[in-house]
């Protein structure tokens, strides 16, 4: 006759299969509402996934080593051979995993962040992904470049995206002919009318060098760093139009030759 008693293995079975269930769900549950409120925060996209595949990977192992210890099987040979797998694997691939650290190191100090444009070791473009292991950036041209994160932190790189307002710096050459007041005033004219330069700080306009065939005029003015491109073409432009319609030429370079006669 069957009792109660007989059943105990098998419902002790069906509750710790429960409880690892629950916990399973639980954790999900967990990972989903630390997504939300990390997307809410400012840390980069980037970031925010590392984060949630790291904690993603840390419940799982639990889920296993619970799952595991509610069939009676002893989790301490299994991690003692995890940990021997784990430096066999760190051994083999070393490149990689400094490629992991570097990717680890620009999550955390954030030299720059996803969306921002960026310059390194002969390479820019605008960074579309953050890895672990490579940083992927889009060119203007559509095209993509992976860099390895392990190369990539022990570089110097420009980010031109950190900043809201950038510095424009244009040089305009003209004759010495011309009178170099009124070109800095049909400068400043194009400067001031154009509805993306900044007045404050105030534009700089002055003679900066005496060339070999042109009297160099720099130009700066302040502007926002997405609108920097847009403003620096329609200032060449506006510019070249205005020396023409009053007679300002640009010169080219030209060696003057002069031939003595000594007959």
């Amino acid at each position: 006759m069957l009792t109660l008693f007989s059943f105990k293995p098998v419902t002790d079975s069906l509750i710790n299969f429960g409880k690892t269930y629950g916990f399973k769900i639980l954790s999900k549950l967990l990972v989903k509402l630390l997504r939300k409120g990390l997307v809410k925060t400012n840390l980069d996209i980037s970031l925010v996934n590392f984060l949630l595949k790291t904690i993603h990977i840390v419940v799982l192992i639990l889920v296993l080593l619970a799952a595991l210890s509610n069939l009676g099987i002893s989790t301490t040979g299994l991690v003692a051979a995890f940990s021997a797998a784990a430096i066999a694997v760190s051994l083999a691939l070393k490149d990689s995993l400094g490629n992991i650290a570097g990717g680890i190191l620009m999550l955390l100090t954030q030299p720059f962040s996803t969306g921002h444009y960026i310059e390194t070791d002969g390479v820019s473009g605008t960074v579309l992904k953050i890895d672990l292991i490579h940083t992927t950036l889009k060119t203007p041209d559509n095209r993509q470049i992976v860099i390895p994160n392990g190369q990539l932190v022990n570089k110097t790189i420009i980010d031109y995206s950190k900043e809201s307002t950038r510095r424009m710096d244009l040089k305009f050459g003209i004759s010495y002919d011309n009178d170099p007041e009124k070109a800095k005033a049909i400068i400043m004219e194009c400067v001031k009318a154009h509805d993306l330069s900044l007045q404050d700080p105030e534009p700089f306009c002055r003679v900066t060098e005496h060339s070999d065939s042109a009297v160099i005029i720099t130009m700066r003015v302040w502007v926002k760093s997405e609108n920097y491109w847009t403003l620096h073409f329609d200032l060449l432009e506006q510019v070249k139009c205005e020396f023409d319609k009053n007679g300002i030429t640009i010169p080219y370079n030209q060696l003057d030759i002069h031939v003595i006669d000594k007959k």
